[in-house]
This record gives structure tokens, C-alpha cells and sequence, in this order.
């Protein structure tokens, strides 16, 4: 029986948690440290959640299967957007809602190799943005609809996960682009869901900093990372460094060693906290 809650977990794990990149030239390659692209990556995670996809290998059929096998095409309207509809464009992009609803909803999808292109990268992803996960948003070529699941027997109760509070973030100890709009939400800054221009040399401290991070060689910082920082009391340059990771952990009592594992304590009580309405 098709579970709509699986195929998002699937998609929510590989673009969160993963190391996976993005080659159209090896695009079945979906596992941790190898890669796809963004049509690959949906129809991969639908068949993880027992549903019939037909012959469909591409945006460009992809409507047409799906349509056959149980799903609505609507209208390519962000406000009725909820968990498990997938935004189609029929030639260029896919991606899928894994969580929130409306023009606030988080998609998760494939984007681009390291260099801008889209295929001749290295497995894995390079960025931390070869896969990732942000706020819908309104993409350059526009959306041509949603899909939605309307068929019969799908089962809509959420897979087994770890503590979501009603209306919270989930508490799980990985800071992707959730935990990121929430902290954006609360501390008032531009929320999209991603952390930008942050130090590529620093993704080794920072394992629990997942999708919605975008890795540089020659880092501006985030507007997000720079109130945080005036909030633990270190320099603001809004860069994640060290010395703010140190903070963090200080602030919610651990002892501080410059490093968020995956997943993180630290990020644990930064969630809860967040869902507490704190920091």
C-alpha cells in the first residue's frame, strides 16, 4: 500500500542527512556519498513508499504517469501547498513538499553540481546545495502544477520520527532548513531556510549542519548566524566558525568543543528551545 509519509521520509533523509550530490550522468546513483538529479531523486522516493510510478523517468513524463496511477494535477498555486505534493515544472525541475503547508511549506529537492552544471562533478556533494532542503519559492522558469496523491488507500499517518511538538520543529539533532527558518522565524531575518555564504572549510565542525547550507570558498556570512552571534555574545561576522559553535554549546550547557557531531546534542536543545518560543 502506497505511504505518502514514506516517500517523504525518503526524500527528507537523502537531501537532509545524506551526502548526495548531483550528475545527471549518474543519476540512479541514490545512496549516501553518491548522485541524482532532481527527477531521479523524486521517483526514487516514491517507489521507497510503495507507489507505482509507471514508466516515468523524467520531468517530462512524469505528470503523465502519475496522473494514471492516482495523483492530481492542480493548479501551480504555493498557497495550497501541504506535505507530499511534488512542484513540476514539465521540462525543467521537480522537487517535493516534505513539510509545512502554503507559501511557508519546505521542499526538498536535487539542484546543481558544485561547479553550476549539471553533470562531470564528483560523487557526493560538494556544497552542501547539490541536494538540499529550503522555503518554496517561486522558481525562474515557473511552476507548470503540483502534483497531489488522491488514491485510494494511501496512508496519511506520519512514519515513525523523532519529537515533533504540535506546530514545532522536529527534535532530531540536525540542523537543516527547518531548524533554519524557525531560528530565522524568531530571530527575524529574511526567512527562506537557508544559511548563506558560510566557510566551506568549516563543514568538517559542523556535521549536523545539513540541507539549506551553502558552503564557499570566500564566505559573506548569514544575517541569521550574525544575530545569533550578538545573542551568545562572540563576534558577529556571521560566519559559523569555531569559537560560535564553542558558544552554542556553552549556552546549552555542554561542554564546548568546537564541534556539532550528526546528530548534535547541542542542536537538540536549540530545537526544543525553538519550539519553546526561546534560544
Amino acid at each position: 500500500m502506497p505511504n505518502l509519509s514514506a516517500a517523504i521520509a525518503a526524500m527528507d533523509k537523502a537531501c537532509r542527512v545524506w551526502d548526495l550530490g548531483y550528475d545527471q550522468s549518474q543519476r540512479w546513483n541514490i545512496y549516501n556519498g553518491g548522485e541524482t538529479d532532481c527527477s531521479a531523486l523524486v521517483i526514487w522516493a516514491l517507489k521507497q513508499g510503495g507507489f507505482d510510478t509507471g514508466g516515468a523517468t523524467y520531468t517530462g513524463n512524469l505528470s503523465y504517469n502519475l496522473t494514471r496511477r492516482g495523483w492530481l494535477r492542480l493548479p501551480a498555486n504555493l498557497g495550497i501547498l501541504q506535505p507530499g505534493d511534488i512542484l513540476l515544472n514539465d521540462t525543467h525541475h521537480v522537487c517535493m513538499v516534505i513539510s509545512g503547508h502554503g507559501h511557508s511549506a519546505i521542499i526538498a529537492q536535487a539542484s546543481i553540481d558544485e561547479r553550476g552544471r549539471a553533470s562531470g562533478g564528483r560523487a557526493g556533494d560538494q556544497t552542501g546545495y547539490e541536494t538540499n532542503e529550503r522555503r518554496v519559492y517561486s522558481y525562474r522558469h515557473g511552476w507548470d502544477c503540483i502534483l497531489r496523491y488522491k488514491g485510494a488507500g494511501v496512508t496519511a499517518a506520519p512514519a515513525k520520527q523523532a519529537s515533533k511538538p504540535s506546530g514545532g520543529i522536529v527534535v532530531d539533532g540536525y540542523w537543516g532548513a527547518a531548524t533554519t527558518l524557525a531560528l530565522q522565524k524568531h530571530f527575524g531575518t529574511p526567512a527562506d531556510g537557508i544559511v548563506s555564504s558560510q566557510e566551506v572549510a568549516n563543514r568538517g565542525i559542523l556535521k549536523a549542519c545539513t540541507g539549506g547550507w551553502q558552503w564557499v570558498s570566500h564566505p559573506h556570512g548569514s544575517q541569521l548566524i550574525t544575530k545569533m552571534q550578538r545573542a551568545l555574545g562572540v563576534p558577529a561576522d556571521g560566519i559559523m566558525g569555531k569559537q560560535t559553535v564553542n558558544a552554542l554549546e556553552r549556552h546549552y550547557g555542554f561542554g564546548a568543543d568546537g564541534y556539532l557531531g550528526a546528530p548534535s546534542n547541542t542542536v537538540k536543545k536549540m530545537q526544543q528551545a525553538i519550539n519553546a518560543g526561546k534560544f
